[in-house]
């Protein structure tokens, strides 16, 4: 496609395929199916912005009728993270959480209602830690850690293609 085809759309209305579903109501989110067997999912999140995690009790939510299983962090085998760039966010948190709403553990269970109901009887003992809430803080050289080295978690250099050569050929550069 060249440079005037691609620009045929510009300034002119595009109808949207799911655009009428959408505003009648009628399209089907994911949580509108229901299938015979299935079982729902619940994440239990930190409430706290930074806290230590002394221990984690699943043993009454496991008692529940109609709960499938209860995981945290122990039933994670190998890495325990994910991320884009780099891996440094757990699946779910084991010692420490660093931001509210943080994975502590998973529900999986026979309905919406007992999968909420499981996560109420998940017992964290939380002890609150110190919040960094502002660059300055952080910066400072008091600052608490929140990473081994600091509070830097990594320095990663992305280098792609050659920048100066890339001005000089610019129609923009001036």
């Amino acid at each position: 496609m060249n440079d005037s085809q691609s620009l045929n759309w510009v300034g002119k209305r595009v109808r949207r395929i799911d655009g009428p579903e959408k505003v009648t109501g009628e399209l089907k989110y994911m949580t509108d199916y229901h299938f015979e067997n299935m079982v729902w999912g619940k994440v239990l999140r930190s409430k706290y912005a930074h806290a230590k995690i002394k221990s984690i009790d699943t043993a009454k939510a496991m008692l529940l009728p109609g709960v499938v299983c209860v995981l945290t962090h122990k039933d994670i085998p190998g890495f325990n993270g994910f991320g884009i760039v780099v891996p440094d966010q757990p699946v779910l948190c084991s010692n420490v959480v660093r931001c509210t709403g943080d994975a502590v553990a998973l529900v999986a269970a026979e309905s919406q209602e007992i999968a909420e109901l499981a996560l109420e009887l998940i017992e964290v003992d939380y002890e609150p830690l110190e919040v960094i809430s502002d660059a300055e803080q952080a910066m400072s050289a008091s600052a608490l850690k929140l990473h081994h080295d600091g509070n830097i978690h990594s320095h990663i250099k992305i280098k792609n293609g050659d920048v100066e050569k890339a001005l000089q050929r610019s129609r923009s550069y001036c």
